[in-house]
């Protein structure tokens, strides 16, 4: 047993905690030979990072530009040639990376941007504080849309992220298109009691539990990329920045069936079917009160479709994105 001790702490350990720093490596190279650019700003106090993806204009068809000019034209609305940005918002957890190969996929005729969220990825915290709580978030998102993108957006968030567009959608609508939320966290439920084993399973305070986690955010994964990953996951999930926003958690931020119900802009939920990282009833929860909205259901996938399913969601967000850019 020592032995088996001393091999893992000289081998394994080192290894899987080397894993997802290693694959966001790779996916950051990958952004960047995309033409992808790294951007840094201040927003309210908070130095907070960004990927930009400039519209390649001159790619745009001239029958995709005409298009345009005739579905403004049959709404009888006045036309324009700038397609709607979007922004993409990562989960609990996550950063900006995530977005790769969904951003490589997307068309290229509209600016992409990914941020990292306060205390994410490159993204600093408020002074003096642990974590970002829900409200300062937003707001660092609602200034970047008003002193970066400057126009109506198309929000897509993750997770936490799809927690956010929905605040975002009520306090900005004038900045905000529409708003496509993937399997978004935040569902009220039955109040906090509902979320308690969520929040403990989070704490992932051993590996078995990290395991556990791994299998219900990811809806197929093999095995061998379970075991090597564990010890990289453990410490995505008990870094301060997660470890505090879980343990501030408020039942007050979580999402009410109002909310949903009175949003003023146009809504898409995407769903991945295996997921089982979210209390239960919140597919449920989300589709009982964004009624008549479009959806994207998949089959053998998790909490997270935009790295399991890049091509079904790029193409989703392509169909809403073309039919904002009319709307």
């Amino acid at each position: 047993m020592a032995l088996i001790t001393w091999m893992s702490q000289i081998f394994y350990d080192p290894l899987s905690r080397a894993l997802a720093p290693l694959a966001d490596g790779f996916l950051r190279r990958a952004m960047l030979r995309l033409g992808v650019a790294e951007c840094q700003l201040r927003l309210n106090g908070i130095l907070v990072h960004y990927y930009y993806r400039p519209a390649l204009r001159q790619r745009v068809s001239r029958r995709r530009r005409m298009l345009s000019v005739v579905g403004r034209a049959m709404l009888g609305q006045r036309h324009t040639l700038r397609p709607t940005p979007i922004l993409l918002i990562h989960g609990l957890g996550d950063n900006a990376l995530t977005w790769t190969f969904v951003l490589e996929l997307l068309a290229p005729d509209r600016d992409i941007y990914a941020i990292d969220l306060p205390g994410y990825g490159f993204s600093g915290l408020p002074n003096g504080q642990l974590f970002a709580s829900m409200d300062q978030m937003r707001s660092v998102l609602e200034s970047f849309l008003q002193e970066v993108i400057k126009r109506p957006t198309i929000v897509v968030g993750n997770s936490m992220g799809g927690w956010l567009a929905v605040r975002m959608a009520h306090s900005v609508p004038q900045f905000v298109r529409e708003i496509v939320l993937i399997n978004p966290g935040g569902a009220m439920l039955d109040g906090r009691a509902s979320w308690e084993s969520f929040l403990a399973t989070v704490a992932v305070p051993d590996l078995k539990t990290t395991r556990q986690v791994i299998q219900q955010v990811l809806g197929f994964i093999p095995a061998i990329f379970v075991y090597i990953g564990l010890r990289s996951i453990q410490a995505r999930f008990q870094h301060q920045v997660v470890r505090s926003f879980v343990e501030h958690a408020d039942e007050r931020d979580f999402l009410a069936p109002e909310e949903l119900q009175h949003i003023s802009v146009r809504t898409a939920l995407v769903w991945g079917l295996g997921d089982h990282f979210l209390p239960a009833g919140s597919l449920e929860f989300f589709r009982a009160n964004l009624i008549d909205q479009p959806m994207l259901l998949i089959q053998r996938c998790g909490h997270l479709p935009q790295r399991e399913r890049p091509l079904l969601v790029a193409r989703f967000l392509d169909a809403e994105a073309a039919r904002a850019d009319i709307a």
